[in-house]
């Protein structure tokens, strides 16, 4: 059964999401690193929550699969519930012997530790439906530094061209030939860094979506025509 049945009315959809529960607790189970019971542990419960959503936010022409967008929604309304439990938690034990500015300051790196990690988990699941991996990108990430200067070039250039780059993310692939005109660099030597970058231009293209990877990239915002 697939999301667009579970769209039919609510006897398909309660249908739909019955038949995602072995999947809902896969992805829940696997983000907390612990084995969730359904009844016992309310994780679960949002994370069903999280997948009704997913049916109708989901975007097919994004390219990436429904279980792929439902499990990074299911992901994102978990990390919200942890932060909440942990505001929770900083409102009702009062430490007196730490000062307040520092569990701010604890409170902030933690706050911001679970959004990297998040958009870590968002980012590597939208390479998955273009079959790259981190291990892709670290087999192909410049070690030296004028080489990676000529790649983030190429990258600029062909992301100051929206058309093009709707076409790589839409076929998954470079046309290098087209790309090589324009940047000036050869086939063979963008063919060597295809998948990063592949995994620049989908940075560029969705920088709201990965803000703290656009920032550490400095491959967003505006281009080189």
């Amino acid at each position: 059964m697939d999301y667009l049945s579970a769209k039919a009315g609510p006897v398909s959809r309660n249908r739909f999401l019955e038949e995602y529960r072995v999947f809902v607790r896969k992805i829940a189970s696997a983000h907390c690193r612990r084995l969730l019971e359904w009844g016992r542990d309310e994780e679960l419960s949002i994370a069903m929550i999280a997948l009704d959503s997913a049916i109708d936010g989901y975007q097919p022409d994004k390219g990436a699969k429904f279980e792929t967008f439902a499990s990074i929604v299911i992901k994102r309304r978990l990390i919200d519930y942890q932060r909440s439990m942990q505001r929770l938690a900083k409102r009702e034990v009062v430490v007196d012997d730490v000062p307040a500015a520092i569990q701010d300051a604890t409170w902030g790196e933690e706050y911001l530790r679970l959004e990297r990690a998040a958009e870590l988990q968002e980012f590597a699941a939208v390479l998955d439906t273009y079959g790259i991996s981190f291990t892709d990108l670290a087999r192909e990430s410049p070690s030296q530094q004028a080489v990676r200067d000529r790649v983030f070039r190429v990258a600029r250039l062909v992301a100051g061209r929206p058309e093009l780059v709707a076409k790589i993310l839409e076929q998954g692939r470079l046309p290098l030939e087209q790309i090589s005109q324009l940047t000036g660099e050869t086939s063979k030597t963008l063919g060597k860094r295809r998948r990063y970058l592949i995994a620049l231009l989908l940075v560029a293209a969705r920088e709201g979506d990965f803000p703290f990877i656009s920032s550490y990239l400095q491959i967003g915002g505006d281009c080189d025509g």
